[in-house]
């Protein structure tokens, strides 16, 4: 299991995963007075999930680490520092469960406390949501002629991205490479099944849509 936070093509995998972690998630519940029958409850959608992650940035490779060459502790500290105070749109992915979903930190903090140079950290996360702003058609007033989606905040790219298949790729490769999580190939197969007759099979060359 793996933990990753990507801001467009810079990703971050963690580099000592949590000892546990908790997506908290809600409806939005609105309540009406409506007169001789009294307090109704009305379902408004769906809350923003929100997430606490608390573990720390070793300073020193170890057996609880979950990879090797990951940064400095003060170089993931000024990463995370920079996409907060950026407003940085991200992508939170956890592998093996269905968490994967893009987010703004709220949050950030972290300390040094027992002298080896590691250091911990709390990060609170929450859900970004896009909008949806439809454009009016200019030829017929009644009719919508496409809709946009409309960022709230910055730093992630909307434009569509593209990859051209090189030596060694594979769909499981790139959706590792873009998602965090390659077990989310088939979102890149399914952008690309025109040309995909295969999806064990591509080829070099081919430019694929990455969605």
């Amino acid at each position: 299991m793996e933990m990753w936070i990507r801001q467009a093509n810079d990703t971050f995998r963690f580099p000592v995963f949590p000892s546990s972690f908790e997506i908290n998630s809600k409806a939005i519940v609105n309540t009406s007075n409506v007169l001789k029958l009294g307090e109704i409850a009305v379902f408004g959608g769906a809350g923003l999930r929100t997430t606490e992650i608390s573990s720390f940035f070793p300073r020193n490779e170890a057996s609880y680490c979950d990879y090797t060459g990951f940064p400095s502790p003060y170089d993931c500290v000024n990463k995370i520092q920079r996409w907060m105070n950026e407003g940085f749109i991200l992508r939170f992915t956890i592998t093996e469960t269905n968490i994967n979903f893009e987010c703004i930190i709220t949050d950030f903090q972290y300390e040094e406390k027992d002298c080896t140079g590691d250091v911990y950290f709390t990060l609170s996360l929450k859900e970004y949501r896009r909008i949806q702003i439809s454009k009016v058609s200019i030829n017929n007033d009644e009719k919508l002629s496409s809709v946009k989606d409309v960022p709230l905040t910055k730093g992630f790219d909307t434009k569509q991205k593209t990859h051209k298949v090189g030596k060694g790729d594979s769909l499981w490769s790139l959706a590792k490479k873009y998602y965090g999580n390659g077990d989310l190939w088939k979102k890149i197969y399914d952008a690309n099944k025109k040309l995909i007759k295969n999806p064990d099979i591509i080829k070099d060359g081919w430019v694929l849509v990455i969605p």
